[in-house]
């Protein structure tokens, strides 16, 4: 036993080598690839000077003051309201594919299953043209700007993969909890809601946080259909100070995503990892 714990040990030892080795390679290269591309676009001190006062503009898509009207914040804003609306919407479509009814079973499953297997930007335009820029209803005129209309089309989107993540999260509850609430007098709803949900819901949170940093990734999709997001306003300001600054901002609008949703991901893995425990 001791010499197969020793040969495990060494295996497993030659794997992370390997592994850190390929991992050192790959972020050498990375490294030189950047250096030697900064040096051909070197910027000057007055160029310089122009990216930091553009950096505003990238971040919230206003210079003049703090109030937002575009640029990165806006991407954050539009995955915030996105995932608020598709956690709703999930839940419903999620707890409607495990109904008695099979007809809102069945309705539930389709709705799933034809957003989860649809292109993001084609939804997109759907909703862009689906859907009028003004309704009015008597005294009351309702306003759909592109910035609307995304959010639309990206929760529905992220709503069916939701769903599915319910779903999944309450049939992986043994069947005897089922059986031992209804022992105890418990009906179907009072089990799913005092019994099941619980313990489903620890299941449910790392991919839901999973798919909430896909979504903020995907926000970029929005700016091919007139939203003035981050991906935007660094095409407007290469439009105004040339291409020369295309590889800066497009590095710092880069930079600006992962540092939003690297802790994310770092956190997604934690949770799972204390769920597995």
């Amino acid at each position: 036993m001791e010499i197969k714990d020793k040969n495990t040990n060494t295996s497993k030892n030659i794997k992370l080598t390997w592994k850190s080795l390929l991992g050192f390679t790959l972020a050498t290269i990375l490294l030189v690839v950047t250096i030697s591309t900064l040096k051909v676009n070197l910027l000057t001190i007055e160029e310089w000077q122009t990216l930091l006062r553009r950096l505003p503009y990238i971040l919230i898509g206003n210079q003049e003051n703090w109030v937002v009207k575009g640029g990165f914040a806006l991407n954050i804003i539009i995955s915030l309201a996105c995932m608020i609306i598709s956690t709703i919407l999930g839940v419903i479509l999620g707890l409607s594919q495990i109904s008695s009814q099979r007809v809102v079973r069945w309705l539930a499953w389709f709705l799933t299953q034809f957003f989860r297997n649809s292109p993001w930007l084609v939804i997109l335009y759907v909703v862009l043209y689906l859907f009028p820029f003004q309704i009015n209803l008597g005294f009351v005129s309702v306003e759909f700007s592109p910035v609307a209309k995304s959010i639309v089309g990206l929760s529905l989107v992220v709503a069916a993969n939701i769903s599915e993540i319910v779903r999944g999260a309450i049939q992986s509850i043994p069947s005897e909890q089922w059986e031992a609430a209804k022992a105890m007098g418990y009906t179907n709803n009072q089990i799913l809601r005092l019994v099941i949900f619980p313990q489903a819901f620890k299941r449910m949170i790392p991919p839901w946080m999973n798919w909430y940093a896909i979504l903020t990734m995907g926000t970029t999709l929005t700016n091919l259909v007139g939203v003035p997001e981050g991906l935007t306003s660094v095409r407007q300001v290469l439009e105004l100070e040339g291409e020369r600054f295309a590889i800066p901002l497009y590095t710092i609008l880069m930079l600006l995503f992962f540092l939003y949703c690297y802790p994310i991901a770092w956190w997604t893995r934690k949770l799972e990892q204390r769920l597995v425990e």
